[in-house]
């Protein structure tokens, strides 16, 4: 990253960012040896830039700061990353064929996956997304969509709570298509909410096979409450401005996970 010479603070630090950007982790032993000084140094400038709001500390690095912790409404998260969402969507629409049952969690790029699925017949599709429900409902002319109940969040189009979370129980299914707030080899996937990460383990435990659905800006990155581990996920659909850290990470820490880059 950096030639062997003396460094000031500042240097330092742009430094530790402009690593943390590249590869959305930095050590500390590395980050050592690289810039010539103490582990005790670059803890000390880590420090620093999380008191900042630049990077959040991990157990011997650095990670990417979290995620907003204020959820996004859905009309925002919907213009974000839209272009990616909609390739995911459809890498995720190659893996149905007519006639299959699985969970749809809420989320925008889950909603793209939906919307790529036109033409499929015979679907079998369990959700509590009432805006998922009724785009099926458009598209699914000779299929099947199972709404969960629950208390609605207001503005979000989706019920949640302890009766959606029963409901969900009674089903068994083969295959979960889930979205998630954020992810990082430290604290895996991650949610803004707590009822959002009960939902996703929900569904683990409620079906075979765990498809989560992911744009890469939320790579690198931590929310509230774990959701789901990398081991977890059988799996993971993302988008191809991951970087080749990140994937050849992903080869070193999940050998069996299934990795597309839409």
């Amino acid at each position: 990253m950096a030639e062997n010479r003396s460094y000031y603070l500042e240097e330092r630090q742009e430094l530790i960012l402009s690593q943390l950007e590249k590869d959305a982790i930095v050590r500390v032993a590395d980050l050592s040896a690289q810039l010539g000084v103490s582990t005790a140094t670059i803890r000390k400038d880590i420090r620093s830039l999380e008191h900042e709001g630049k990077l959040r500390r991990t157990h011997g690095g650095a990670i990417k700061p979290a995620a907003d912790s204020i959820e996004m409404n859905v009309d925002v998260a919907a213009s974000r990353a839209h272009a990616e969402k909609v390739r995911i969507g459809r890498q995720a629409a190659q893996l149905v064929s007519d006639g299959d049952t699985f969970f749809v969690q809420s989320g925008t790029t889950c909603t793209e996956f939906v919307r790529a699925l036109r033409n499929r017949r015979n679907i079998t599709m369990i959700t509590s997304d009432y805006a998922i429900a009724m785009l099926a409902e458009q598209i699914l002319k000779d299929s099947s969509v199972i709404t969960l109940g629950g208390t609605l969040r207001m503005g979000f189009h989706y019920a949640q709570g302890s009766e959606t979370l029963k409901q969900l129980e009674s089903y068994y299914v083969p295959t979960a298509y889930m979205c998630c707030n954020a992810f990082s080899f430290e604290h895996g996937f991650t949610a803004h909410r707590l009822e959002q990460a009960e939902y996703v383990r929900t569904q683990i435990r409620a079906s075979e096979r765990h498809i989560m659905l992911l744009d890469s800006t939320k790579i690198g990155s931590s929310a509230l409450t774990q959701a789901a581990s990398l081991s977890e996920i059988d799996c993971l659909i993302t988008d191809s401005a991951v970087n080749d850290a990140t994937r050849t990470r992903f080869l070193e820490e999940a050998p069996s996970l299934e990795v597309i880059y839409a």
